[in-house]
């Protein structure tokens, strides 16, 4: 959702601007810092890191103002961490820098000012976006860099700031000045402090001061920008007029005017489109609704730099491309042609930034998706790879602002609650694999048929791409799901089952039937035989934590995994350890079972049945538990390497 702004006029800015760069300085003179020696070993500290935000009315409209301040000093401790601090780069969407200076003091005491002339402005082509760079003159390993900028722009009412890294950080602070008739609203996160609030001069003054923030480290299984210590602020309150501001309420009405209404002809291009879609032969309300998903879906596309007309019916109807507000507005307008009231769903990337309810940021209204509260289902509207009951899976098991339609006297009112977004269940998402081996008659290699189906997530971004691709890009895309087993497989036979992906059989597998041979499980010692039974699984991904887990353990889905193997043994062998085939790791919670590998065998005849079965079926758990789940992570790698050893008997 785009940053509301207030227009600002160009009278008297010149000296406004002179007045606005005297609002922050650095030292002239300094020494250099004095760290402990504990940190002598670190690549890169931040020596001071610091944030700052000045709003001010200016020009004959009283226009409000921001200025934006970051200054930072950083000591690199090697070549890496120089090649990454010595060039520094200043983002200028919608702003203009307004003061800049940066310099080097060397480890001697010696100090090396910038040249700006030296600067260099870039435009990104694609977002139109412009930023200025520099490198740093003199920098070494071991001495100081530091910079400071600060930028001019219309007031932004939303902000959010970073105050961990992965490496340490000495001194960091914040503040925030405003005219005392606006009042700021502020919240911490992960043990960030709080803000000290000071009124003084006819200004409201918002500050934070923190010392000797540890790094944090990037995780497996983690969400590591949620996981930092932030800030979040926004404008909260007019003195002036008494009103409080950028609420949830306020949002609603504001998405609901977007999304919702629309003109008299705009209703009847809409019916006229929806009339392009075959219903009449459909008996229910998901059939008819998946209809519509699907042509919308293979019909128009997705431009997210579509200027305003990239939400207006009439233009979209006619170019077939919409912004993702104009998606959204398209899809929801259209289901309610037919009778039904679909919601509307605002929410945040999980793997990012989390949504938050009870803090009313906009920043948090980052994605629409569309509720039927009928089926309880999520349709997202401008993500062709996701169909009716499915939505990307960072946005499930967060919560989001749900926006519906009620009548009252006549009218029609917008409604708001937060309400979880659910994750699909781990048999939502199963990868089943059933693997038939043989052996060749010199025992030199093995006959696989191996028939994989799968649901869910791990279906879903092939079945958008497979009608759209040509051919031999679809035998190459179908044979990466057999060679995952064996990289040097002769491939036999390759079919795709079910391959006319339309919405009517869209919840059906993704079945690929195939056979191939491969030398790759056999190797001999004699008339020993080493059989590789564990990799008849696939690679398996081994987690490692060298130091103490720092965040919680984040999933990006819940998701189950089941592999029948069934290995005909060659005439008179028999396998001298098959209890190795034996093995279970499970995690529980309240008296169920959240997170499980488990396998075991039985032996009929030559005729050896392996049952491996792995899920996961919770998203979120504790950091203080994470050995439990590693061990289940770990114990399907632990089984990969698993070798039977076959003897004649």
């Amino acid at each position: 959702m785009k940053k509301i702004v207030i227009s600002c006029l160009l009278i008297g800015l010149q000296s406004s601007l002179f007045a606005q760069t005297a609002l922050y300085d650095w030292l002239e003179e300094r020494g250099l810092y004095e760290i402990d020696e504990s940190l002598n070993d670190e690549a890169l500290i931040y020596l001071k890191y610091h944030q700052e935000y000045d709003y001010i009315y200016e020009g004959a409209n009283n226009d409000l103002i921001m200025y934006q301040t970051e200054h930072q000093i950083m000591k690199a401790g090697n070549d890496n961490a120089l090649a990454r601090t010595n060039r520094i780069y200043i983002p200028l969407r919608d702003a203009e820098l307004v003061n800049l200076k940066a310099r080097t003091i060397t480890a001697d005491g010696r100090s090396i000012i910038f040249d700006q002339a030296e600067m260099k402005e870039i435009e990104d082509e694609e977002s139109g976006a412009g930023y200025k760079i520099f490198a740093i003159d003199g920098a070494e390993v071991g001495s100081e860099i530091e910079y400071f900028y600060t930028k001019r722009s219309d007031a932004s009412y939303f902000g959010r700031e970073f105050f961990q890294f992965s490496e340490p950080v000495l001194n960091a602070s914040f503040s925030l000045t405003c005219p005392d008739n606006l009042e700021f609203d502020f919240k911490s996160y992960n043990g960030l402090s709080d803000v000290t609030f000071n009124k003084a001069e006819g200004t409201n003054k918002y500050t934070i001061v923190e010392r000797d923030i540890s790094p944090l480290k990037k995780e497996e299984f983690s969400a590591y920008d949620n996981s930092r210590k932030r800030l979040e602020f926004k404008l909260g309150y007019n003195q002036t007029t008494n009103r409080k501001l950028f609420r949830w309420t306020d949002a609603t009405q504001l998405l609901y005017q977007r999304a919702f209404v629309i003109s008299k002809d705009d209703k009847k291009l809409i019916e006229k489109l929806v009339g392009e879609v075959d219903l009449k032969k459909l008996k229910t309300e998901k059939l008819k609704i998946s209809a519509i998903e699907d042509y919308i879906k293979t019909n128009f596309y997705l431009n997210e730099n579509a200027a305003a007309n990239g939400s207006d019916i009439s233009f979209m109807i006619e170019n077939r491309i919409g912004s993702k507000l104009g998606l959204t507005k398209l899809m929801i307008n259209s289901i309610k042609s037919i009778g039904v009231e679909p919601q509307l769903v605002l929410t945040s990337d999980r793997n990012e930034i989390a949504f938050d309810g009870d803090f009313e940021s906009y920043n948090y209204l980052q994605d629409y998706l569309i509720y039927l509260p009928g089926d309880q289902a999520f349709i997202a509207p401008y993500n062709p790879e996701y169909r009716y009951g499915m939505v990307p899976h960072t946005f499930t098991a967060t919560k989001g602002l749900f926006i519906r339609e009620e009548l009252v006297d006549g009218l029609s009112i917008p409604h708001h609650e937060i309400q979880e977004i659910p994750a699909l269940t781990a048999g939502e998402n199963l990868d089943k694999m059933d693997v038939t081996v043989t052996f060749n008659s010199d025992l030199s290699s093995n006959t696989v048929h191996l028939k994989r189906s799968f649901n869910g997530y791990q279906a879903a971004f092939i079945k958008a791409v497979y009608p759209l691709i040509e051919e031999a890009r679809k035998q190459e895309l179908l044979k990466s799901l057999v060679k995952f087993l064996a990289t040097d497989a002769e491939i036999n036979t390759l079919a795709l089952e079910n391959s006319d992906f339309e919405y009517k059989t869209w919840d059906k597998p993704l079945v690929v039937d195939s056979e191939f041979e491969s030398p790759s499980f056999i190797e001999r010692a004699g008339d020993i035989i080493l059989l590789k039974a564990g990799e008849l699984i696939g690679p398996q991904t081994e987690l490692y934590q060298e130091n103490e887990r720092k965040t919680r353990i984040q999933n990006e889905f819940n998701r189950e995994y089941q592999r029948s193997i069934q290995i005909t043994l060659p005439e008179g062998y028999q396998i001298e350890n098959l209890d190795d085939l034996n093995f279970e790791e499970k995690v529980e919670e309240n008296g169920e079972v959240i997170f499980y590998f488990k396998s075991f065998y039985t032996l009929d005849g030559n005729k050896l049945n392996i049952q491996v079965n792995e899920g996961y079926e919770e998203i979120y758990y504790p950091k203080e538990k994470f050995e439990a789940f590693r061990k289940v992570i770990n114990a399907a790698a632990d089984w990969n390497k698993i070798v039977l050893v076959m003897s004649k008997g």
